[in-house]
């Protein structure tokens, strides 16, 4: 199962702005707060569930030193997975997951040129 990161969490890119960070907080704050929902409703729970997730996320992006821990962690931790895409054999461009499986691994345009040499082949 994978994590969904602060960024995530706020809807914003890993290169957004200290003042981007707080704007996403501040939305999103007014669009979950738990006391916009009936009391005691699935809604509510979910809400309150999810400001905590905002709240943690809003912690860690919003103070420099923090964030930068943060994306130290995420770094190494996407080197340590090895969840760096696939590579096209043929030009070098990223490649879909699910190709992984194949002997040569190709792009979807690569993969196109193929298939059109194959037809003409016929």
């Amino acid at each position: 199962m994978r994590t969904v990161t602060h960024y995530e969490t706020l809807g914003i890119p890993a290169d957004a702005s200290s003042e981007r960070v707080k704007q996403a907080y501040r939305s999103l704050v007014k669009a979950f707060h738990p006391d916009m929902f009936p009391i005691g409703s699935e809604a509510q729970i979910e809400a309150g569930r999810r400001i905590r997730e905002i709240n943690m996320a809003y912690s860690v992006l919003s103070h420099p030193l923090k964030r930068a821990t943060y994306d130290a962690t995420l770094q190494k931790n996407v080197a340590d997975a090895g969840l760096a895409p696939a590579r096209c054999s043929r030009c070098g461009k990223p490649t879909l997951s699910w190709q992984m499986g194949k002997t040569e691994i190709l792009c979807k345009g690569c993969e196109a040129l193929t298939k059109k040499k194959e037809i003409a082949r016929k």
